[in-house]
């Protein structure tokens, strides 16, 4: 056997394994992420109230600015809200999450907000251009 022939199938082999592990690692990534938005998810129906009650405190928080709500959506038993900003926040995803959490998402404390929501999940998002590309945040609800 001459020497690229051998080459080749080294070469082959080591395309193999990169393949199989690429999957193996991206199959883990997509159980994780279905993971997270399976225990996020609800199976009771989102009514048009809930969504409504988060519309109408979202757009009185956003009427100015260069943030731009953008609506509810129901997705699986839960409520999204997209917020459009101008340009990326300057931190990392894991400080981001943490803002939303503390200054977009409802407070704890507005009791008739939550109570509106039945205990439907909240999550907010935020996005630059592509509601495909948003960073989220899951809201605590009280009442739940």
């Amino acid at each position: 056997m001459s020497n690229s022939t051998q080459l080749l199938k080294n070469l082959k082999g080591v395309v193999i394994g990169t393949v199989v592990l690429a999957s193996t690692m991206l199959t883990g990534c997509i159980q994780s992420n279905a993971a997270e938005k399976f225990a996020y998810s609800s199976t009771a129906p989102v009514s048009e109230s809930a969504i409504k009650a988060v519309n109408s405190s979202f757009y009185t928080n956003f009427a100015a600015g260069g943030w731009y709500y953008k609506g509810a959506e129901a997705i699986n038993g839960t409520i999204n809200a997209y917020i459009q900003i101008p340009s990326r926040l300057d931190m990392n995803q894991s400080d981001q999450k943490n803002y939303l959490r503390q200054a977009i998402c409802p407070s704890t404390a507005k009791k008739e907000f939550w109570n509106q929501l039945q205990g439907i999940p909240l999550s907010v998002h935020i996005y630059t251009y592509n509601k495909k590309f948003t960073v989220y945040a899951h809201c605590e609800n009280p009442t739940v």
